[in-house]
């Protein structure tokens, strides 16, 4: 498990779902991981002009336009021999630049730039965690989708220690950035920083993201419609802290996940109700 930034092991992750997507998990001993490209976020994956302007040749093309504005005064001989190496140079380069990404480097003068870390969202797969030391009704209601639905308690250490790697996969874990796409820039230099910061309308879920990937995916091909993510095999009893029952769960939901959980497929984990709601205040 690759981290790209340090992130504390202790730090509690926090996992909203509904009812068949928590009966799917414990009967498959899987965590499902979506594809990016099916999020609603239409940023998602975007890129900043900052780092646009400085990956896809716009900066080096600009710093030469600038070397071959005519001086004020006369060259030089040696001068002017020594800008005529720095045109042969900038000329070489462009024909040997790359675009470096996940999937390798792709030779410039035959790919999109955009076209390129727009193909990333159909074959980087994700699967979003909330941090945080306290239950969030947000969540609840986004992720949950009702009263009939759990939360899953984990950490950084054991979510990281859960996971079973396959060979073909790149498993990485990190914490996501919030930025203004339009003026704002990336906050770490990395090929998967595109997929590592998300619009500042997205604040709230103060997610940490576990990515996976094939690194020689050939990206360039369609992806079938019917592949719309991974399913990675972890050991849910090191994954799994606790579950917890939606706030506004009747009782027998949350003794059919108790029973589900605990009888059914043996987890030795806690499951409990939700903290909302379960303290009472008593107004005179």
């Amino acid at each position: 498990m690759k981290t790209i930034e340090p992130l504390d092991n202790e730090t509690e992750l926090q996992k909203y779902m509904d009812f068949s997507k928590f009966v799917h998990l414990l009967d498959s001993n899987k965590l499902f991981l979506s594809k990016t490209s099916n999020f609603e976020d239409n940023l998602e994956g975007g890129l900043t002009p900052t780092f646009s302007f400085i990956k896809n040749g716009s900066a080096a093309a600009l710093n030469q336009l600038i070397d071959a504005w005519p001086s004020a005064s006369p060259l030089t001989p040696e001068e002017k021999l020594e800008k005529k190496k720095r045109e042969k140079a900038y000329e070489q380069s462009e024909k040997d630049r790359t675009i470096s990404t996940a999937f390798g480097e792709f030779p410039a003068s035959d790919h999109d730039f955009n076209h390129l870390y727009q193909k990333h969202t159909e074959w980087i797969d994700v699967s979003c965690w909330h941090a945080n030391d306290s239950e969030s009704m947000a969540m609840w209601k986004i992720y949950g989708g009702g009263i009939n639905s759990v939360c899953i308690i984990s950490s950084v250490e054991k979510l990281s220690a859960a996971i079973i790697k396959p060979n073909n996969k790149e498993i990485t874990i990190s914490k996501i950035h919030y930025i203004d796409h339009e003026n704002g820039h990336f906050k770490n230099e990395h090929p998967l920083s595109p997929l590592l910061h998300k619009s500042k309308f997205y604040t709230s879920e103060n997610e940490v993201r576990l990515i996976a990937y094939n690194p020689n995916e050939k990206i360039l091909e369609e992806r079938k419609k019917d592949d719309v993510g991974t399913l990675l095999e972890v050991d849910l009893n090191t994954l799994i802290i606790e579950v917890r029952v939606a706030p506004d769960a009747p009782n027998w939901f949350f003794e059919l996940v108790r029973s589900i959980t605990q009888d059914k497929y043996g987890l030795k984990v806690e499951v409990n109700k939700s903290k909302i709601n379960r303290y009472q205040v008593s107004f005179g």
